[in-house]
């Protein structure tokens, strides 16, 4: 088979149209239309259908993709076999959560483009199960997360339990939430209902039989901080985000658990895919900062 079908395949995929896939690949968009029929041709199944003015893949196509990006991730470490390391390359494409992303991986993102300056790097924040699901699926080469369930398709790196706390400002530091069957009149500032910390902490509270006030959603970690320390309601965040402000004062810890309550970091790969020189460079990279 021509890997340039596949390759063409992949790219239509990525850039949503077979007209962009053309301007990415320095083509035509009836060559590209022409290597996708003939790839049809060759497996003898439709990988792409017209729904409306859209053209989506196919159950075949969704099946076909995540062993097209396998193909290339081979090709591209053949590639590389007689490269040196400052001669890594490619793309690497990571999706990591978004405290981590704030707090604990500037450092190892410019480790990351000293050692691997040819590396196109594609970054997303997100959850931690939207981003164990694009594993899973083969949709993103690495994950930097909390571990959420115990994937065994999924090979992980870990670095280390990160400390809950619970934060308010000086003024809310009254509140006891160590006492169960209580209403508190407060708010609970906090991200996403997927946020795992965020899921410790309303499962406690309803072990506790303890009810807010209601509930503030917002999706920076900053925007939540500077909310609490305004005196707007209570967070529950890992310790090393909110380190600054316990150490200035402006935020207060509360009593919350008589044993500490963490969550771990990891960095994740699907076990059954290639690790690319990029890959192993990132993870070295997340080593060398995060221990």
């Amino acid at each position: 088979m021509d890997l340039r079908r596949f390759i063409t395949f992949k790219t239509v995929v990525e850039e949503g149209s077979f007209a962009q896939a053309a301007r990415k690949l320095c083509c035509t968009q009836s060559t590209v239309t022409f290597q996708i029929q003939q790839l049809e041709q060759q497996l003898s199944y439709p990988i792409f259908e017209k729904v409306g003015r859209r053209m989506v893949l196919t159950p075949a196509g969704k099946l076909l993709l995540p062993r097209v990006r396998e193909l290339t991730r081979v090709l591209e470490g053949i590639r590389q076999i007689s490269a040196s390391e400052e001669d890594v390359a490619g793309d690497l494409r990571v999706m990591v959560g978004e405290t981590l992303l704030a707090y604990k991986m500037p450092d190892v993102l410019r480790l990351f483009r000293i050692n691997a300056p040819k590396v196109r790097l594609s970054l997303q924040s997100v959850n931690c199960y939207a981003i164990r699901d694009s594993l899973l699926t083969d949709n993103t080469d690495l994950g930097v997360f909390y571990r959420v369930g115990h994937d065994d398709a999924l090979q992980m790196e870990y670095f280390g339990q990160q400390e809950l706390v619970l934060v308010a400002s000086p003024q809310l530091q009254g509140f006891d939430f160590t006492k169960f069957d209580q209403h508190i009149p407060v708010s609970f500032i906090i991200n996403e209902p997927q946020c795992v910390f965020r899921q410790i902490f309303e499962s406690t509270l309803r072990e506790r039989k303890i009810t807010l006030e209601n509930t503030i959603e917002l999706w920076s970690i900053e925007s939540i901080k500077r909310c609490v320390a305004s005196n707007l309601g209570i967070s529950f965040l890992p310790r090393f985000s909110v380190l600054r402000e316990l150490e200035s004062g402006e935020l207060k810890e509360l009593p919350f658990s008589s044993t500490s309550l963490s969550i771990t970091a990891l960095c994740a790969h699907h076990a059954g895919r290639t690790v690319t020189p990029a890959m192993k460079t990132f993870i070295d990279c997340m080593q060398q900062c995060l221990g």
